[in-house]
């Protein structure tokens, strides 16, 4: 096992970090405002949402004066394709942001407003993160953030419903297109374990993809069932067959978005246009702190400390046998001097 503050760098990818960070501080906030342990108006339990935008936003306006102050070249298409990700981004975090203040409002002030007119940003946003989906498919790129709105639609409607009382249905039957999802995800997660069992047998394989294997089956296990049990937990809480507070009931999802903070640090990527870097935030960083390209090349490897400690103990064990072993000499046949003529 290698620890290396320079893999740590170049894997790093801000923009994620920031969101999982953000999502972890909201959602400790919203359990501790449930369950009356701060006494704090909504506006700072959401907070950590609108930082996340408030940031976003500065981040995609600097990029756009860097990109209109110095366009990429007519080869540098993969820079222009950043820049259409970058603006796309920014457009549905918008949506997202006017769903946010308007349940805030809702939830601060009471506003006579039906749930499901809130959820229209929200609704809107899950339809724009399909097309935009197959936008990013078909130019090889990652849409992680939007193909969680885009498979959850559905989720959303019945959520709208259930809050509006439209329905009268259990919150376990509101949670029928989570179910379905997860059961999908356990089948990929079953599916990356066995896969893993069986790649760290073979011998065709390199042991560094081997053990690779192995860190993304325990990985994918440690996001998916920490979920799992809190949408349980959730389902019984809120049908009122739990007594738990929401903050130990969370629990499960705080261990799930701590995973998922340092899966950021192993991502990588992340769009160069944010404040105008234009570049690599790896590169970025050894430019703005120039000490790090001196302590950023330390690792430390236990494999190979490991071996060159065995290797020193059987040189000393040769070293100390040497000191009392003989010194071989070549046999020679004794011839007496005192021999008759």
């Amino acid at each position: 096992m290698e620890i290396s503050l320079r893999l740590l760098f170049q894997g790093c990818n801000p923009s994620k970090f920031v969101v999982y960070f953000m999502l972890l501080a909201f959602t400790l906030l919203f359990a501790l405002k449930i369950d009356n342990f701060i006494d704090a108006p909504y506006w700072i339990v959401f907070l950590p949402l609108f930082a996340w935008k408030l940031l976003l936003m500065l981040g995609t306006i600097v990029g756009c004066i860097s990109h209109c102050k110095y366009p990429p070249g007519r080869n540098e298409l993969f820079l222009e394709l950043e820049f259409r990700s970058m603006i796309l981004m920014f457009g549905e975090n918008m949506l997202l942001l006017t769903f946010e203040v308007m349940v805030c409002f809702k939830l601060q002030s009471d506003l006579p407003m039906l749930w499901i007119l809130i959820f229209i940003p929200l609704l809107l946003e899950s339809l724009i993160a399909i097309l935009i989906c197959i936008w990013l498919l078909r130019r090889e790129r990652s849409f992680e953030f939007e193909l969680f709105f885009a498979v959850n639609i559905v989720q959303f409607v019945f959520l709208a419903l259930k809050l509006d009382g439209m329905v009268n249905w259990t919150w376990m039957v509101v949670f029928i297109p989570f179910w379905i999802l997860i059961c999908l995800v356990l089948i990929g997660v079953l599916y990356a374990a066995v896969l893993a069992v069986l790649l760290i047998r073979s011998i065709d394989l390199m042991p560094e993809y081997r053990r690779q294997y192995v860190y993304s089956a325990i990985g994918c296990a440690f996001l998916v069932v920490p979920t799992v049990i809190f949408l349980v937990l959730l389902s019984n809480k809120l049908d009122g067959d739990s007594s738990l507070p929401y903050v130990l009931t969370s629990l499960p999802l705080y261990i799930s978005l701590i995973c998922l903070i340092f899966t950021s640090f192993a991502s990588g990527g992340g769009n160069q246009w944010w404040f105008g870097m234009r570049r690599d935030f790896f590169e970025l960083l050894l430019d703005t702190c120039p000490c790090l390209r001196e302590y950023g090349n330390v690792s430390y490897n236990l494999r190979k400390n490991e071996a060159a400690s065995r290797h020193d103990e059987i040189l000393d064990v040769e070293r100390c046998s040497s000191r009392y072993s003989r010194e071989l000499r070549p046999v020679v046949p004794l011839i007496s001097i005192e021999q008759p003529d």
